[in-house]
């Protein structure tokens, strides 16, 4: 090809080469740092050439008219993977199936595979080839022989089908009103609004700012000055997001109906009338035998009706219609057209025109592509709010599309289901000894959960609707098991009594989630030899259903097993007699459930069961059993099964973790005290016994032992060497005179105090001698029986108990301590609480616990609440442990705003959840209609909405039902059940006025019980009084009285149709991606060991991995790239204090505008992607998307960009007003960066109001004397600066100045900068004063020479030139500022109008000088002047 030839260029899957220059990892294994650098030598781009299509239209006129391609691409990378980059190239986009064929003659050997595969030049490549092995054996920089031909290939079943699902994709892409093709679970799945949010355009009506006029008042002397009006104007779009910012308070909390929740699909202009598949199909066996694979109907937009037939060598128009069938071409003896679209082009103008305004034809994308992709691996996000849905639309061909995926047309023809374990498993028998074999291992494992998840999920609702008949049918409900799809499905209830001495169903429904934690901790071990089964659990409409795949053998009948145990049973002489329940012949290891007399063992198993002990810090125990004693590791309730295939599969693994026995002691048993504020009072039992420590607390505890130990040694080793050398120089002494000796035993003693001696690091003993291990079975009993294993003296079982004290003692004070001192990120609601206390190893149980801790630490004194902001751990367990010092304080004390909002999110958590048990059980086994109304009617009386609610219920009429619980329910009731349910669960007991917060509390509840609403403002005035606002007329800006219409079909604030439906909440077990995690952190501690640049690159290789892995839409590829971009903000502000500091000390100061050498733009890119990708699949309110939009607006600041920046800000105070409440102390430091945001534009009126109410907001919740103050008021100085008002800079710098001095002290930098500032003011203010008063008197001597020259002119009678007072004090006052001698100098200027008003009276010359109109005395009113009523501030 020649050179100037222009290509287009395209990255395969879109990810853009890491730089040549990689280093090798350090901190990774030797064969992970080399297989992470195989990548790194880039190879040249594959130039692909594509043939041309038979219709002139086909090819949007932007397209290259080369029809050359040159993609960049990977060596590990498929062809399969190119041929993607090539259906998204424009002029790639219309071809039919094809393949790759290299250049050269053909059959030429021109490499082999690594398996083998001899790659040949004309013949076609298999897609699944690495593109390092088509070119791998040819020159490196040999750019021009890596070509790649495409090719026609003819049609199948298969590929014809594609076609059209390819066709239906071209005309109705994703994002736009034309797609109604799809069916998902609930309304706008996957939606964002970053888009909107960046562009300004989230305000659903216009924005309008009041403003001050100046405007002539036409009235003579004083009067006769500018009179300001206040008018109201709209706020123009290059305005900044804080234009309409009022000065008085913030702007009142947005309605639930204005709240953005999804951006409207794009218009779109149909592309064709309708395509469906002919009637005709499939085509009959002679037909087949003819060719004849597909028929299609398509209506274009001109009117007509093709039926077109599809063969193997492409597509025709036959001569059918719809009611007749004729398959001979219309045109005689035309060729059929190899591509369905080209064809379409032929036949149609109009689809052409359009299909060209369309991605991927579109010169300029609507969107960017990832707010409109389809989500492949992670489950997309539903808003809580919707917009009510829309009827659907007609298409035929939606109920053709099981065909179009699937060829069947009966059920007889359907592919059997995929063997889901056999999957799981054999993927992870994969090698994964080198970086690229574990990178394919964990790509495939990924999208095969991801696919068993979603499967699981189908089979839950196909379950639940009634469709599949159950195993068992002639078992009670409840008992019930399901097999769909190779899934196996059940009921999270205690069906067969296991259960019944931990609580029943209450305890299985917690114990199939901790089963679910299990599976996923063992899949993330990943350890040789252990296996376990696809696990699925799907909460969904009140019931908790568990999906596993079907074990090997489960289902097989086992004749040997029977004839050994005849053989027993006649061996004993007692065969007549049953057996107490007959051993499950797969168990290999561990207690059967339905036996518990018979203990399982194995040798081999117990080998492999012992990497797992190590892993989780199990200790080794024995059990006693009729064979003997056995020792396990694990609890004997964990299992290992020998499946047919013969894997050794581990079950029930709630019990990897130790319970927590303190719990169980003192707040399981019904004489259990409250823990507060009521902590006299009894709390009822605990609903069940499977309360456990979370191995997050496990680990925790190890780690805090192991520091113990650590310190333990090193003080013994200490002494022991103190020892050593006190005893060496009393060998010494005893050599000499006895008084000596006593002199020098004095000596040694006294420097032994005065300095001991430092550690030698080699005394203490390797990490590895540290032994603490924990006994699973410690402190749990068998049904009917006592625990064997509760004596204390055994180390394994103390831990146990340690463990779960210091759960109760230091795990929840130490969260809090977290909380008021920074240290943990900040929680704005209970999903974020809920991560960061699990991330501690804290059960959701102890959340009352966490709100008495926050009442102590709220209510102490100040001094100890400083102390415990430094980190005092003795000042935190004081407070902890005693608050009634905290009565006796008389200063000044107010709580901290951070442990206010904490106590606020953890109430409401318990609400919340109590909320949610009710709700679960109200709703459960009811219709859908009905379970609709159940939530309609529940969520009145949640939040008490008047008039009083009533129940809607219409029984089915068909057999006798009883009455749901649902329709009882009054709000005294459920209040009185939440209170019930929070002292049960949580031992808290809720004060008798609590009031929630409704939208904060209805976002939660309908979010994580998973429903949807109709967005409207359900809590506003029109709620209450059963009304809805009528919409503004268009070119009318104020609705008229009669706006508000009553609404006769709404009673309530929540009417059954409110709820648009329930959705399912699913836990899947696939574990994180271990090899790109590593990676990334290799790149943190490179960063951290100072090679900025090379953990910069290494981090970026770990995002290619994620991305390659997820499929870039996952909410692990959007973490990390905001640690990406939060790393890269870090390290620019560093640099630019370093910057600023080298700056201060040079006598040359630097630019400003220095280039810091970081690539921004890359993590600015990245933090948007973060943005899109956790609004798709977290949701657009919730905490994680907040978090990334903080950080995107501080790296747009950075950048420069600081309208992007106050849009952000803005968007973030609107996601906090519905995620906590426009209360919460971080909304401080975001009004604080706006206003910083705002100075750097420029904009210093708008960014003193921002920072006034920062300072106010800190006073409300910190207190005018706290640290917090003080640092707002350091802004609000240059704020007051910047504008001009000194006296108000300087007072605020001295109030801030204070405040350092008294809680960091004069000796800090802080203090000494706010010092600096109080110094500066103070000169600066001086000398405006001595400038004022120089003026002043300058001004005052030319009025007294103005007088004297009037009186000479008076007597005289002549008129005379004077000098203008104006003029002469301008003049003496610049005089003043430079030399005196200037200030008595005329001021004379050619053409000037000085003097002539030099005949006036002395009362008339001041009069004038003071504003006044002269000598016109009555004279006509000003065209511009007010007439009537004075105006003041009334609005226009």
């Amino acid at each position: 090809m020649s050179d100037d030839v222009k290509a287009d260029a395209v990255h395969v899957n879109g990810i853009v080469p890491p730089a040549a220059d990689v280093p090798a990892l350090e901190g990774v294994g030797d064969d992970e740092a080399e297989a992470t650098a195989e990548p790194e030598a880039q190879m040249p781009p594959i130039t692909i050439r594509a043939p041309r299509p038979t219709c002139a239209r086909t090819l949007p006129k932007s397209a290259s008219s080369s029809l050359v391609l040159k993609a960049y691409s990977q060596p590990g990378e498929t062809l399969q993977e190119v041929k993607l980059a090539v259906n998204d190239w424009a002029c790639g986009y219309w071809l039919g199936p094809f393949s790759f064929r290299l250049p050269g003659a053909a059959g030429t050997v021109v490499g082999t595979s690594k398996d083998g595969v001899e790659v040949r030049a004309g013949e076609r490549l298999s897609d699944w080839l690495e593109v390092g092995d088509v070119f791998g054996e040819l020159a490196a920089g040999a750019e021009a022989e890596h070509v790649l031909d495409v090719t026609r290939e003819p049609y199948s079943d298969v590929s014809a089908r594609q076609a059209v699902l390819r066709l239906l994709d071209l005309v109705a892409p994703a994002g736009t009103s034309t797609h109604t093709l799809l069916t998902p679970l609930g309304v706008t799945a996957g939606a964002t609004i970053f888009e909107a949010v960046r562009d300004g355009r989230t305000a659903s009506e216009p924005v309008y700012e009041d403003v001050e006029v100046a405007l002539p008042s036409g009235r003579k002397g004083k009067a006769g000055k500018k009179e300001t009006v206040k008018v109201r104007r709209e706020v123009t779009k290059d305005a900044h997001a804080f234009a309409d910012w009022k000065a008085d308070a913030a702007p009142a909390p947005v309605g639930l109906g204005k709240i953005p929740v999804a951006v409207p699909a794009a218009d779109a202009l149909p592309c064709v009338r309708a395509i469906q598949l002919s009637p005709f199909n499939p085509p009959p066996a002679y037909l087949v035998q003819q060719g004849h694979l597909l028929y299609l109907q398509v209506s274009t937009l001109e009117g007509d009706v093709y039926t077109l037939v599809c063969v193997a060598r492409g597509w025709y128009v036959s001569k059918s219609n719809v009611n007749h069938f004729d398959p001979s071409p219309r045109a005689e003896g035309a060729a059929p057209v190899h591509s369905l679209v080209d064809l379409l082009h032929s036949l149609s103008p109009l689809f052409s025109e359009r299909l060209h305004l369309l991605a991927p034809l579109a010169p300029t994308p609507a969107a960017d592509p990832l707010t409109t992709v389809a989500i492949p691996q992670a489950e997309p996000a539903f808003p809580w709010l919707a917009p009510a849905p829309k009827p659907p639309v007609a298409e035929v061909v939606r109920t053709q599309l099981a065909y179009l995926h699937t060829g069947a047309t009966t059920a007889d023809a359907l592919d059997h289901a995929r063997d889901w374990n056999e999957e799981i498993q054999a993927v992870r028998e994969l090698p994964h000894a080198t970086m690229q074999e574990r990178v394919f291992r964990e790509r495939l494992a990924q999208k095969t959960w991801a696919e068993y998840t979603h499967a699981s999920t189908r089979a839950v609702l196909t379950v639940a609707r009634g469709d599949v008949l159950p195993l068992n049918p002639q078992e009670t409900p409840r008992n019930h098991m399901w097999l769909v799809s190779n899934i196996f499905v059940t009921k999270a209830v205690d069906s067969i009594g296991l259960c019944e001495h931990l609580g029943g169903d209450a305890a299985a429904y917690v114990s199939q989630a901790k089963d679910a934690e299990g599976v996923r901790l063992l899949n993330k071990l990943d350890i040789d030899g252990i296996y376990s089964l696809g696990h699925t659990v799907v909460d969904w409409a009140g019931e908790r259903w568990v999906c596993q795949t079907v074990l090997p053998g489960i289902f097989t009948h086992h004749p040997a097993e029977d004839k050994e145990a005849d053989e027993a049973k006649e061996a004993n002489g007692d065969a007549e007699a049953a057996p107490e329940a007959a051993p499950n012949p797969l168990i290999i290891y561990g207690v059967d459930a339905e036996s518990k007399s018979t203990v399982h063992w194995d040798e081999p198993t117990h080998g492999v069961m012992s990497k797992l002990a190590s892993a989780l810090r199990l200790a080794p125990h024995a059990v006693t059993s009729a064979e003997g004693e056995r020792e396990f590791y694990a609890s004997t309730d964990v299992k290992a099964l020998r499946g047919t295939d013969g894997r050794r599969y581990l079950l029930d693994l709630p019990r990897l973790s130790p319970v927590d026995i303190e719990w169980l002691e003192k707040d399981g048993v019904a004489s259990g005290k409250l823990a507060g504020p009521d902590k006299e009072a009894e709390g009822p039992e605990y609903p069940h016994k499977m309360a456990l420590l979370r191995p997050e607390l496990i680990e925790t505890y190890w780690e805090n032992e192991l520091k113990r130990w650590a310190r333990a040694a090193a003080e013994r080793a200490s002494k022991e060497e103190k020892k050593e050398k006190d005893a060496a120089e009393g060998d010494r002494a005893t050599e000499g005179e006895g008084e000596g000796e006593g002199e020098g035993e004095g000596e040694g003693e006294g420097e032994g105090e005065a300095a001991p001696a430092a550690v030698d690091t080699s005394a203490i003993a390797s990490a590895k001698e540290f032994e603490l291990r924990f006994n699973p079975d410690a402190f749990v009993a068998a049904k009917g029986e006592t625990s064997a294993f509760t004596d204390e003296s055994d180390p394994a079982i103390k831990a146990v108990r340690d463990a779960s004290v210091f759960l109760r003692t230091i795990a929840v004070p130490a969260f809090a301590v977290d909380v008021l001192t920074g240290a943990a990120t900040v929680v704005m609601d209970g999903i974020s609480l809920s991560k960061q206390m699990h991330a501690r190893g804290i059960n959701m149980r102890y959340l009352g616990h966490l709100a008495q801790v926050v009442s102590q630490f709220a209510a102490s004194a100040p001094a100890e609440a400083d102390a415990v902001a430094n980190g005092d751990g003795d000042a935190a367990a004081k407070i902890a442990g005693d608050a009634a010092s905290a009565e006796a304080e008389t200063k000044e004390t107010r709580s901290s705003g951070q442990l206010v909002a904490l106590k606020t999110v953890v109430v409401q958590e318990m609400v919340l959840r109590a909320s949610k048990h009710i709700l679960r059980r109200l709703v459960r086994d009811l219709a859908p209609e009905h379970a609709q109304a159940a939530v309609a009617h529940f969520l009145n009386c949640l939040f008490e909405t008047a008039p009083a609610p009533v129940a809607a219920y219409e029984p089915l009429g068909l057999a006798p039902v009883p009455t749901p619980a649902y329709v009882s329910l009054t709000p005294a009731v459920l209040r009185a059940q939440i209170f019930d349910e929070v002292r049960l669960r949580f031992r808290w007991a809720l004060e008798p006025d609590f009031a929630v917060r409704k939208v904060q509390l209805l976002r939660e509840l309908a979010s994580r019980f998973a429903f949807q609403l109709v967005q409207r403002d359900y809590f506003g005035t029109a709620a209450a009084a059963g009304v809805e606002a009528a919409p503004a007329k268009d070119g009318k800006k104020k609705a008229s009285a009669s706006a508000a219409k009553p609404a006769a079909a709404r009673k309530h604030a929540f009417e059954p149709t409110d709820v648009i439906t329930l959705l399912p909440v699913v836990r899947g077990t696939a574990p994180s991606v271990s090899v790109a995690e590593e990676i990334l952190e290799a790149g943190r501690a490179t960063i951290n060991r100072g090679s900025v640049e090379m953990g910069l690159d290494v981090m970026l290789e770990g995002i290619t991995l994620y991305e390659s892995i997820h499929q870039v839409i996952h909410p692990e590829v959007a973490a990390a790239y905001n640690q990406y971009a939060f790393t890269l903000q870090q390290l620019a502000r560093i640099r630019l204090q370093q910057l600023a500091a080298a700056s201060a000390n040079a006598e040359n100061p630097q630019d400003a505008e220095q280039n810091l050498g970081l690539d921004l733009a890359t993590g600015l890119r990245l933090q948007r992607q973060a943005v899109i990708i956790a609004e798709r699949t977290l949701g657009v309110y919730h905490p994680d998307t907040a978090s990334y939009y903080l950080q995107l607006a501080m790296l747009e600041n950075l950048e420069g960009n600081g309208q992007l920046a106050l849009r952000y800000f803005r968007h973030l105070l609107s996601l906090w007003d519905v995620i906590y409440g426009n209360d919460h102390p971080e909304i401080i430091t975001i009004l604080t960066n706006a206003g910083v945001v705002l100075q750097a534009l420029g904009d210093h009126a708008a960014s003193l109001v921002l920072l006034k109410q920062a300072a106010e907001r800190t006073v409300a919740q910190y207190g005018a004397r706290q640290l917090q103050h003080g640092q707002v008021l350091h802004q609000l100085t240059q704020a007051h600066f910047l504008v001009g008002d000194l006296a108000a800079a300087l007072s605020t710098a001295q109030a801030a100045h204070a405040i350092y001095v008294a809680r960091l002290g004069a000796e800090s930098a802080q203090t000494a900068e706010v010092a600096k500032n109080v110094e500066l003011l103070t000169t600066v203010i001086e000398s405006v004063e001595r400038q004022k008063q120089a003026s002043e008197a300058a001004r005052a001597q030319a009025a007294e020479r103005l007088r004297a020259a009037q009186a000479r002119v008076a007597g005289t009678g002549k008129r005379r030139v004077l000098v203008d007072a104006g003029a002469a004090a301008a003049a003496a006052t610049a005089g003043a500022s430079t030399s005196a001698s200037t200030a008595d100098a005329p001021v004379t200027q050619p053409q000037s109008r000085i003097g002539e008003r030099g005949h006036l009276e002395l009362d008339e010359l001041v009069s004038f000088i003071q504003g006044g109109q002269g000598a016109a005395k009555g004279g006509a009113r000003g065209k511009n002047a007010l007439r009537g009523k004075r105006r003041t501030g009334a609005k226009r």
